[in-house]
Parts: structure tokens; sequence; C-alpha cells
């Protein structure tokens, strides 16, 4: 009896060692973790740093180069109408009279503009539309009219940064040739616009304490930057690692480079100005990137140090009081697996897409597997409708995944007004796409109501420039069963399915109908 009951002890001690055993092992494998992740952590934060600020530089430089070919745009369009009636009407007193007060007015209206000029062909002014003309004044030796006088060609001309000789303020020019009607050279049409427009455009960004906001020229010098300095203006820095980067047919980029001017490296984006031979650089300091990331890095190592030491702790305590609390540990292991089954049966009703309101991928597979099998046992029709935004990630690329969201709950709002019968489901199927279940309904039911769903979102008219209608729009694939077939849900998926590639693959922003695998659609 006692070797029985020694054995039983030394049993239960080994048991007691090697649960103890198991303890350790378990807080040396999490506080090995807990190192590994820390580690992973830092270094998938600089990653994270140094891509957000990518995307923050090339948002920027979008922004930027949409503002200023906008700026540039206007102008343009005042000194076009100034070349088309000069060279019909000639320079006469009464045209230049007439121009000039329409051109005061369009001067008013445009702030970032300085000034309208008109050149004769010895570089002569003939019209200033900022008061009188200077005398014996001539401007045959500026860099857009010698330009313009070897160049037959009417595009506009973007000419460096200058300072004008009327004000000997710092302006851009934008210029357009003048010809005789035999085509022969007759003077430059001109518009100055403010260089310190650029500079107040960027004064509200937040570059930190060394970024920099460039606006150069296509071929390398530097037209304005931000911080200003004059002696920045004309820089070449045709040979530094950016323009390295713009090679033709590329229109924009990100990258890490070392600067041309002050040797500093800097996350950069670039983008040409459409329309006009101009770059906008946004850049950040990398080491200001740096910095945060390390601060971040080092408050993260100061809390995953506390929580080794207090792992540590808890494992100690665990180990002494481990046979005491046995019971007690049972008894969490019961509660815990009472708390598991009731997120289980909380999962079970999670059953709702929380962006759009709609039911979930879940829900329509238990709803149409559930009416598929009901379809089977009486001759009824069953409609599927499926739905994919157009074009949706270039959407999210161009106006970011906030707005995307918006997109979404705009074409769920329009799916939820047009199903309104008790017994059909509409849901988001994933992503981009959605589902309708129709009951008691054939493919040309199911048709009328996706053709309104997708002219109903068609005339809502949401902005998409990356889309062929310049809108939101959707395509369409219709699937219809009968009572009478014995398909699968799959089956009846894959048929809206193949009919809704058909639609993207055809065009987008249409309907197609297909009522079985092996049909046509149409």
């Amino acid at each position: 009896m006692i070797t029985k009951a020694t054995s039983f002890l030394k049993g239960e001690w080994a048991d007691a060692k090697l649960k103890v055993g198991h303890v350790v092992l378990f807080v040396a494998v999490v506080c090995i973790s807990l190192i590994a992740i820390s580690l992973w952590g830092v270094f998938n934060s600089l990653e994270y740093h140094l891509h957000d600020k990518e995307v923050e530089m090339s948002n920027l430089s979008k922004t930027l180069s949409s503002n200023i070919a906008a700026t540039l745009t206007q102008a343009d369009t005042v000194i076009l109408g100034i070349q088309g009636q000069v060279e019909v009407e000639g320079t006469g007193a009464q045209t230049l009279e007439r121009l000039g007060g329409i051109l005061k007015n369009q001067q008013k209206s445009l702030p970032q503009v300085h000034g309208f000029f008109i050149y004769d062909e010895q570089g002569r002014w003939l019209f200033n539309s900022n008061g009188a003309i200077p005398y014996g004044v001539n401007n045959s030796d500026r860099d857009y009219f010698i330009y313009h006088r070897e160049h037959v060609s009417s595009a506009p001309y973007i000419g460096p940064a200058i300072r004008s000789r009327s004000t000997n303020e710092w302006v851009i020019t934008i210029s357009r040739r003048l010809n005789h009607p035999d085509g022969s050279f007759a003077g430059v049409t001109l518009a100055t616009i403010y260089l310190k427009y650029f500079l107040n455009l960027y004064e509200g960004i937040d570059m930190g304490g060394n970024g920099i906001i460039n606006l150069t020229s296509s071929t390398g010098h530097i037209v304005v930057r931000k911080p200003f300095r004059e002696i920045d203006i004309g820089t070449d820095i045709s040979t530094g690692e950016v323009f390295a980067l713009l090679t033709p047919g590329v229109s924009s980029g990100t990258a890490t480079i070392r600067s041309f001017i002050d040797n500093a490296e800097r996350v950069i984006s670039f983008q040409r100005v459409n329309g006009y031979p101009l770059v906008v650089i946004a850049a950040f300091d990398r080491n200001e990137i740096l910095a945060d990331w390390r601060s971040e890095s080092f408050a993260s190592f100061l809390i995953s140090s506390v929580l080794l030491l207090i792992l540590s702790f808890l494992g100690y305590r665990l180990i002494r009081l481990m046979n005491q609390q046995l019971q007690l540990q049972k008894e969490l292991q019961r509660s815990e697996a009472n708390y598991i089954e009731a997120n289980k049966a909380l999962g079970q009703q999670a059953l709702e897409d929380g962006l759009t309101g709609l039911p979930n991928r879940r829900k329509f597979d238990l709803f149409i597997n559930t009416e598929i099998n009901k379809v089977r046992r009486r001759p009824d029709d069953i409609a599927l409708i499926m739905i994919d935004v157009d074009l949706f990630k270039k959407y999210n690329d161009q106006y970011g995944h906030v707005q995307g969201d918006e997109c979404l709950k705009t074409v769920s709002a329009i799916i939820s007004r047009n199903i309104t019968r008790e017994g059909d489901l509409a849901a988001r199927y994933g992503g981009e796409k959605f589902a309708i279940v129709l009951l008691n309904t054939d493919y040309v039911g199911a048709f009328i109501i996706a053709e309104r769903i997708r002219t109903e979102l068609e005339s809502c008219s949401i902005q998409h420039s990356e889309s062929p209608a310049k809108v939101v729009t959707i395509s369409v694939g219709i699937g219809a069963l009968s009572g009478s077939r014995t398909d699968t849900p799959e089956t009846l998926i894959d048929i809206a399915d193949r009919a809704l590639y058909i639609a993207k693959t055809s065009g987008r922003n249409r309907t197609v109908i297909s009522n079985h695998l092996s049909d046509t659609p149409a």
C-alpha cells in the first residue's frame, strides 16, 4: 500500500515537474516571440513611415501639378485670344484700345497674372496692361522673344523666371508668337505670372524643417523653389537623380534620393504638369522621417521591456503557485471554453457589412443555399444579379480610400432603394462587388431592376476621371434558374459571374444576361 502511495506521489511529482517545465518553456517562447515581434514591428514601422511619406508626397505633387496647370491655362487662354485677334485685325490703335479694356478686366479676375503685353517684331512695346509703356524699352533680348522669332510654332512657350522691366517683380512668362498674314514673324503676345503666387500656393504646406517643393522646367532648370532663394532661380539640376528618373514616357514617380543642391537625402515625388514643359518636385527630409520613427521605436522598446519584465514576473509567480492553482486553472479553462462558444454564437449573428449596412457575404451564402434548396422542391424562378463597380481600384488610387468608401455607400444605397420586395436579398459580395437574389423572378424581371440600378448610379455623375464615361459606372451580370432544374448555388453564381465577366470585357457600364452556363449571354 505504501509502495502504491509512494508510486502515486512520485507520479504526481513527476507530473507537476513536467507541467512546471512546460510553463518555463512557454514563458521562454513567449518572451522570445515578444522580442521578435517588437523587432519586426520596428522595421515594419520604418517601411510604413517611408511608404506613407511617399504616398503623401505623391498626392501633394499631383495636387500642385493640377493647380499649376490650371493657373497657366487661364493665362494661356487669354493670350490665345489675343493671338487670334491681332493676327486677324492687326495692331492698329483701335484694336489695341479695344484689347486693352478686355485685358485689364481679365487681369482683375486673375490674381495670379502680373500683366498682359504685346510686342512687335522688333521687340518694341505695343501694349502693357499695367499702365503706360516705359519709354525706350525693348524686349527683343528676352528669352521668349528670341524663341518665337526663331520658331514658327504658334504653341505657348514657358520661359524662365525673370524680373519684370515694368515693376521689377519676379515673374514667369507664358507667350505665343504673332504672325503677319504671310506667316512671317510679327511679334509676341505675353502673360506674366507672379512668382510669389506660386510661393503663396506652397506657403500653407508643412514640409518639415528641411523639406522642399520645386517647380522646374522640363530641361531641369529651377523656376521657383520653397524655401525661396533668388540664387536658386535658374539652377540646372538636370544631371541630378530626379531627372535621371524622368525618362521619356515617365510622367510621375517617387524615390529616395540625395539632393543636387544641398546633398540632403529626401523622399521625393515628381509629377509633370499636364500640357506644359514643367515638373513639380515635392520632397521630405528622410532624417526627419527617421526622427519620428526613432521616437516611436524607442517608446515601443520601453513598452516591450516593461512587458518582458511583467511576463517574467508572472511566469515566476505562476511556477510557484501552480500546484495551488490547478483547480482554478481548470475552472478558468471551462470559463474560457464557454467564452469561445459565446463568441462563436455572436459570430453567427455578425451577418451585416460594416461599411454599407447591407448583408455580408456570409449572409448571402446562407440565404442562396436555403433558397436554391427551396426552388428544387417547387417550380419557382430565382435570379441572381452580380454587380461590380467599374475601375474601382483606379478610383481609389485617384481619390483616396475615404472617397472610395463613400462611393460604395452610394452604390449600396441605390441598390437598397431598388430592392424593396420582402424575401429578396441585396448583399455586399466582397470589395466593390454586390449580389442581389430575386425570388420568383426570371431574367427579364432581373434585367429591368439591374438597368434601373445601373442608370440611376450613372445619373448621379460621381466624378471618375479614369473611367471612359468620366463618372462612376457599374457592370452587371444576370443569371436565372427555374425550379425544374437541380442546379446548385455555385451553378447560379457561375452563370451570373460569366455574364458579369462579359459585361466588363465588352466595355463595362452595361448589363449582360445569361440563363445557363451553356447559354449565349444576351
